[in-house]
Formats: structure tokens, C-alpha cells, sequence
């Protein structure tokens, strides 16, 4: 989230989105894929996200475990 934060900084001073990735350290790819995917929202918002995102990964994993053995 801080990394979007500075982009949305440096896009307000009027830089290109390759500015942009190369002064946060990352390629323009993932920089858009972040934005597109978390573009606007709060942090907290953000850090909601993450519990289903983990559980969903566990159920996964446990679904995988339960079909394979």
C-alpha cells in the first residue's frame, strides 16, 4: 500500500507511469496490475481483503490435500 501511495504522489507531480515504476523499483506490469486491482482503496480497506484472501488459500490447499490423498 505504501507503494501505491507514492504512485499516486509521483502521478500527481505528472509522471509517466515508467517514472513511476522505475523510482518505486518494479516493473510497469505489476505496478498496473496493483492499480487496477487495488486502486483507490484505504488501507483499511486493503487490509480487509487479505483475511478471505488467506482463508481462500487455505481451503485450497485443503481441498488439494483431500482430492491427491
Amino acid at each position: 500500500m505504501r507503494k501505491l501511495r507514492r504512485a499516486d504522489e509521483l502521478a500527481a507531480a505528472g509522471s509517466t507511469g515508467e517514472q513511476i515504476a522505475a523510482q518505486l523499483g518494479v516493473s510497469t506490469a505489476p505496478l498496473y496490475n496493483w492499480l487496477r486491482q487495488f486502486g483507490g482503496i484505504d488501507t483499511d480497506a486493503a487490509k480487509e481483503l487479505e483475511g478471505p484472501r488467506e482463508q481462500n488459500a487455505r481451503l485450497k490447499r485443503l481441498l488439494a490435500d483431500n482430492v491427491s490423498g
